[in-house]
């Protein structure tokens, strides 16, 4: 793949868990291809709440909304979910290279339709109106990004969710999201202890 062949010339970059990568605020002159780990996008509101907005994760690149944005600041906050790797690319470089290579900009444009894609289900999630609803269509969010099979370990795929990280997605405290997880749990649609995490999706239904 073309992007492949051109992301890979840049430096790679390591990150740990908790670490923020892009502020609010903050200049958009790089991008950053995601070799391996989880990043969330975080949104702040008035009152100082965060509210996770979507997660990024290996191939993607981002902040993916400020590729051709005529706005040269980012929107957002881009915070490691997980430890992992990204390629720091040069957005001057990028964007000089995709305007020269046609094969280059389709896959771009397939990249950014998977993205809008994904921004759907992730607004489809936060509109559901209970706790036990936001927290199965954003469970059923985070696994079809993470893997195509019916049943996902977000463990296995690397991304270790605390129930605190939950709770932040679907703008509940821990103590209910615990709750209505145990629920889920005992009703045989997800599975988790210590060691993994585990939603079955031909069984998790809005």
């Amino acid at each position: 793949m073309e992007s492949i062949t051109f992301i890979k010339q840049f430096p790679v970059v390591t990150f740990r868990k908790g670490e923020v990568l892009l502020s609010e605020g903050q200049p958009s002159t790089s991008l950053f291809a995601i070799q391996t780990g989880f990043v969330k996008v975080t949104a702040i509101d008035e009152s100082g709440v965060e509210n996770l907005l979507w997660i990024e994760g290996r191939y993607d690149t981002v902040p993916t909304e400020k590729f051709f944005s005529l706005r040269d600041t980012v929107q957002f906050y881009y915070t490691a979910l997980s430890d992992g790797a990204y390629y720091d690319i040069d957005k001057k470089a990028f964007l000089e290279f995709a305007r020269s290579n046609p094969d280059f900009m389709a896959e771009i444009a397939t990249n950014m339709s998977s993205h809008y894609d994904d921004l759907l289900l992730r607004i489809n999630s936060i509109e559901q109106v209970s706790v036990q609803k936001k927290l199965v269509a954003t469970l059923r969010y985070v696994a079809e990004k993470l893997s195509a099979n019916n049943v996902v370990d977000f463990t296995e795929a690397g991304l270790r969710l605390t129930h605190s990280d939950l709770a932040a997605m679907v703008g509940s405290t821990r103590e209910t999201v615990s709750l209505e997880l145990q629920k889920l749990k005992t009703n045989g649609l997800i599975y988790y202890d210590k060691a993994s995490f585990v939603v079955y999706l031909d069984k998790l239904n809005i």
